[in-house]
């Protein structure tokens, strides 16, 4: 099976940053040939990720690290995301009930729903003392 890696991207947590994450998956999506729905969905995942790490991970600023790669035969691209922040597994937080949620107009607590969603599978494991979320999407 051929697979294609990409370079690599580290930054600094604050949410600014993300304009480089941006830049450097569209990159990625460049390079693939990706411009419909599967890419759109993979990007808002990994805003949201990179949002939360940004958020709550670390108490002042750290390092995210993010690596990808690309399934040529299967369609597959893979975006791993790393932090060294605080433990979290964002696997193991319960679904929301949205329709109590609209009922109860409750704002936010929805997009580690949504990158479930979006995303083919999401697998979670801490390694080093490091969190790693690993996205997988099939690209049509």
């Amino acid at each position: 099976m051929d697979i294609k890696e990409f370079s690599d991207l580290i930054v600094d947590s604050p949410i600014e940053n993300f304009a480089v994450v941006k830049d450097w998956l569209q990159n990625i999506f460049d390079e693939i040939g990706c411009s419909g729905k599967p890419c759109k969905q993979l990007f808002i995942a990994v805003d949201e990720i990179f949002t939360n790490i940004s958020s709550y991970a670390y108490k002042d600023t750290g390092k995210v690290i993010l690596k990808s790669s690309y399934k040529i035969d299967d369609k597959v691209l893979t975006i791993s995301i790393t932090d060294n922040g605080d433990e979290y597994n964002p696997l193991e937080r319960p679904d929301p009930d949205i329709a109590q949620r609209i009922k109860d107009k409750t704002v936010g607590g929805l997009g580690i729903f949504l990158v479930k969603k979006m995303v083919d599978t999401i697998e979670y494991s801490r390694i080093d003392n490091k969190n790693v979320l690993v996205l997988n999407k099939k690209i049509n």
